[in-house]
């Protein structure tokens, strides 16, 4: 019997690269295994190009307990997929629970039939975190084989489900009680950016030399390309109250600042003060003492009292490596 063509389709947003590789690992395991398997910028995908393709491959680093805005908004434009087959993936630090339970259901919702799931961590980077972070150094190569791998079981998995196997179809992913949790209430409580206002300076700006903000703002609240300049959620400021601070990060003359001493100083010098027991580092040793976190640094240099801010404190604090 003739086996049917599969054409294959992953879109994936990365922030700071981890989620790009991974993607790229998946997309070489699928690219075996398939006839076609194209790859897409979550900025360059559209609706329409889904119905090209029999497996779409989704992912996205965790944010906030889900997936990132703009990956969220490109899933609630598509139109009702009729079953079509879907894996998701993504990249996290220490606090992926809450991504599968969430994404599978949006996913269902908009009539996927979700056939697989997978999580690699990522290193961290956020002015707030620890530098180095828990995750530093990943994903590495053991983790990259095992997304190609990913890919390869995928597609056989999809031909597998369309030939009637449909109890490999996996269950919907339970929520779980999680130290995530704690962190996620802490921000859905204070209603405002937790770090402060995100403010820009137009006389510091290099647009249109310089892009990368209007280029990565998950929330689409950055546009220099009008008059007035529209910078954030206020015009001028940015109070994205699900605390994104990437702008700042990327920034490479400083035109977007915060101010980090302001809120230091609030919390007396302890970044983790703000929230009761750290929830982070205990979902850090968590994931360390049951094996699954391999740490490719010792653990002693994870120290909350060099955070990310002052250990790069020249701008760019990051610099964004080339899709």
């Amino acid at each position: 019997m003739r086996i049917p063509i599969m054409r294959c389709l992953i879109i994936y947003y990365s922030q700071s690269g981890s989620t790009r590789k991974i993607a790229r690992a998946i997309h070489k395991g699928l690219s075996r295994s398939t006839e076609q398997c194209d790859i897409f910028a979550i900025k360059e995908a559209k609706p329409q190009d889904l119905d090209r393709y029999d497996l779409i491959g989704l992912g996205s680093p965790v944010w906030c307990g889900a997936e990132t805005p703009n990956v969220r908004r490109f899933v609630e434009s598509l139109a009702h997929q009729q079953g079509k087959h879907i894996f998701t993936f993504n990249t996290h630090g220490v606090m992926p629970e809450q991504y599968f339970p969430a994404v599978v259901r949006r996913l269902k919702a908009r009539g996927f039939t979700v056939i697989g799931m997978r999580d690699w961590f990522g290193d961290v980077r956020f002015q707030f975190a620890p530098s180095p972070y828990f995750t530093h150094g990943h994903p590495d190569e053991i983790e990259l084989r095992e997304a190609e791998t990913f890919g390869v079981e995928m597609a056989e998995t999809s031909r597998r489900i369309s030939a009637g196997e449909t109890q490999l179809i996996p269950p919907v992913p339970p929520y779980v009680l999680t130290e995530q949790l704690l962190v996620l209430a802490e921000f859905y409580r204070a209603g405002r950016n937790p770090h402060g206002y995100m403010r820009y300076d137009e006389k510091k700006c290099l647009y249109p030399k310089c892009r990368l903000c209007m280029d990565h703002c998950l929330m689409d609240y950055i546009d220099l390309s009008v008059e007035p300049r529209r910078f954030g959620s206020e015009g001028k400021e940015c109070d994205m109250w699900l605390g994104c601070t990437f702008c700042e990060m990327i920034c490479p003359s400083g035109a977007i600042s915060c101010d980090w001493e302001g809120f230091m100083k609030e919390f007396g010098g302890k970044i983790h003060a703000a929230i009761e027991g750290n929830p982070l580092e205990n979902a850090a040793e968590a994931c360390i003492g049951s094996g699954r976190l391999r740490m490719l640094i010792p653990r002693e240099e994870v120290r909350f009292d060099r955070p990310y801010l002052m250990v790069h404190n020249k701008r760019p604090r990051f610099k964004i490596e080339n899709e």
